[in-house]
């Protein structure tokens, strides 16, 4: 993790105010690993000028490409309005990358990756990781709410995870399966013969909660990379908490002799991608 800034190369919008957004900096690069997440000053000025009173947002790397790093985003807010007005060659504050990063499934067992809306991006990093790696039995699964949505879908038309077997899905069916990204690869599933598999999710908590429910009924590993409001990105501002599992539902012992450190998992440090069994996923979100 250091501090540090970037250049951006492009930010395109890809419709309904979803945007690309590709920043060269060889030392992020350098220490990508798919599920890790900067963060970005969007109000921030590099090099003068009065501190901006804006904290940085978090994203996930969706792709490294040489010295070239990518995340997708959502203008939702102000910070993200900004970020939308970025220009080629001007120069961003980054801090990162940060937090842990997916584990690799093992030799024998399928991958599968359910990626909802701008959750897509962690799924992109890792199919590039697994064809990096040789690893070629995975499938994604990828959901939106409907096709005006259908530019979260970029990182999966192009480079290494354009060339493994890929889902998409739709709530209205306007784009692919009707449906979500659980119900499409449960499709798949019943109609496949047996064999061992782990999930990996990003996307909204309802459909963390989902994929965590369905894997622990299934017996299925999986690990989730949580969204969460995040203020600082490295453990101070404590904003970024998920609660531990084996506290909500420990017995009154249990609880007492664990800290709050432990009572509270920061996603910026322990997480984002959390094995599913381990934490509560309760609502959250972005901060934007």
């Amino acid at each position: 993790m250091r501090e540090t800034a970037a250049t951006v190369v492009e930010n395109r919008d890809l419709s309904a105010g979803v945007h690309l957004l590709r920043l060269r900096n060889a030392a992020v690069c350098d220490g990508h690993q798919a599920g890790r997440f900067v963060m970005i000053g969007a109000g921030e000025v590099v090099g003068g000028g009065p501190p901006s009173p804006m904290l940085r947002r978090p994203f996930s790397v969706q792709r490294v490409d040489g010295d070239v790093f990518e995340i997708l985003y959502r203008v939702v807010g102000v910070g993200t309005d900004r970020m939308a007005r970025m220009v080629p060659g001007q120069i961003v504050p980054v801090l990162g990358p940060l937090g842990s990063a997916f584990s690799q499934p093992a030799p024998e067992e399928r991958a599968v990756l359910l990626g909802g809306g701008v959750g897509i991006p962690p799924m992109v990093a890792l199919a590039d990781a697994l064809v990096a790696s040789g690893h070629r039995a995975w499938t994604a699964y990828l959901g939106v709410g409907s096709s005006a949505d259908a530019g979260c879908f970029v990182g999966f038309e192009r480079g290494p995870a354009a060339t493994g077997a890929v889902v998409r899905a739709s709530m209205d069916g306007s784009v692919g399966l009707r449906g979500n990204v659980v119900q499409a690869w449960l499709a798949d599933r019943a109609q496949a013969a047996p064999q061992r598999e782990r999930v990996y999710a990003c996307g909204p908590m309802a459909m963390l909660r989902a994929v965590a429910r369905t894997c622990a009924e299934l017996g299925v590993p999986a690990q989730v990379s949580v969204e969460t409001m995040m203020g600082c990105g490295v453990g101070i501002c404590m904003g970024c908490v998920i609660e531990n599992r084996a506290y909500a539902e420990g017995d009154a012992a249990a609880r007492a002799a664990m800290s709050p450190y432990d009572r509270w998992l920061m996603a910026c440090i322990k997480g984002p991608v959390f094995d599913a069994t381990e934490v509560v996923l309760d609502d959250g979100g972005l901060l934007h």
